[in-house]
């Protein structure tokens, strides 16, 4: 029965029907709850304790308190933070200190402070170094690559530290060294491995091709190198919009006291002529000339190299031996 009992110095307050949830002080100075029959908790001064080492739980998974308010020691084995589970904190933080909006903090002068650094900041995705002499170092003097790498939506850059070539490189891609596009070693020479650079000679005589005003495309089948595929036989096609240097070297033959000469460079915006004045060339048989233009192309302009002499038969032949063709894009 529900009620105060008293037998002795033992005092009950019953809270049920059959008597086993109840209040009790039997020893002075400590109410002891029961339920069910078993002393569950204590409440002393300044202590409220369970009976029974890790037996009773403070809320449930869907009945949780609202907020805690300790001024002291929180000690617990495991810590669930958002349904993480964390059984130490590897650098215990008890203080910081001058730290002001937006700025980011360092361990300080002891292990128990962090600093304010005032001239290092991170706001809305921006970390600004600032201050009289900011710096940045990445890399302990390691024999490593060091990177900074710019994550795109359709490409990834990369500009960083090639140890084992000792080159500062910046490419393509997350990874050092697979696709570089500049580099730049210790001595201060910057090399660009991947950009346009062509250069390519004839090897076999185009005899017979003009004289009569026929127009001749002049043949370059060797190349030495093609550096990103730019050139084809008699063809070269920018593959960007820039300025490009373009050089060519002829050697013509055959050519009688009447011919009249002109060799012109043609691309797709504009052609760069040169005729020539037989009359002034020493030898009148045979010819030697070298040229070069710097020139504007858009992406997929072609250009090439071609020659007309007119005013006679069609006698008129190229010399492989001194016939070549250069392209380099320079900005």
């Amino acid at each position: 029965m529900a009620g105060i009992q008293i037998d002795g110095t033992n005092y009950k307050l019953v809270l049920d029907a059959d008597a086993d949830t109840y209040l009790e002080t039997a020893t002075d100075d400590t109410i002891k709850v029961y339920v069910s029959g078993t002393n569950q908790i204590t409440i002393k001064d300044g202590a409220i304790s369970p009976v029974t080492d890790n037996d009773i739980d403070l809320g449930t998974n869907s009945l949780e308190f609202k907020d805690g308010y300790f001024d002291g020691t929180l000690h617990c084995d495991v810590l669930d933070l958002a349904g993480t589970e964390h059984t130490s904190i590897s650098s215990p933080i008890t203080a910081l200190n001058n730290a002001t909006a937006n700025e980011l903090v360092t361990v300080g002068s002891t292990t128990t402070e962090l600093d304010a650094e005032s001239g290092l900041t991170y706001t809305d995705g921006a970390l600004v170094i600032g201050g009289t002499t900011p710096s940045l170092t990445i890399g302990d003097a390691g024999a490593e690559d060091t990177k900074i790498v710019f994550d795109g939506n359709a490409q990834d850059f990369h500009i960083g530290l090639d140890d084992s070539a000792d080159d500062l490189v910046i490419g393509l891609g997350s990874a050092l060294g697979t696709t570089t596009h500049m580099a730049f070693d210790e001595a201060g020479h910057v090399k660009m491995p991947l950009t346009c650079a062509v250069h390519c000679e004839s090897n076999s005589d185009q005899s017979n091709c003009t004289g009569d005003g026929s127009d001749v495309r002049l043949t370059y089948q060797t190349e030495h190198f093609d550096q990103n595929g730019d050139f084809s036989s008699q063809t070269f096609t920018a593959p960007v919009t820039g300025r490009y240097l373009i050089t060519w070297t002829t050697a013509i033959a055959g050519l009688g006291s009447g011919h009249d000469l002109t060799m012109w460079l043609e691309t797709s915006n504009n052609n760069y002529l040169n005729q020539i004045n037989l009359a002034n060339v020493e030898r009148n048989n045979e010819y030697y000339d070298c040229c070069a233009q710097i020139v504007d192309m858009d992406a997929s302009d072609t250009a090439t190299v071609n020659l007309t002499v007119g005013g006679g038969s069609a006698t008129v032949d190229t010399n492989a031996i001194y016939q070549y063709f250069g392209a380099v894009l320079l900005c």
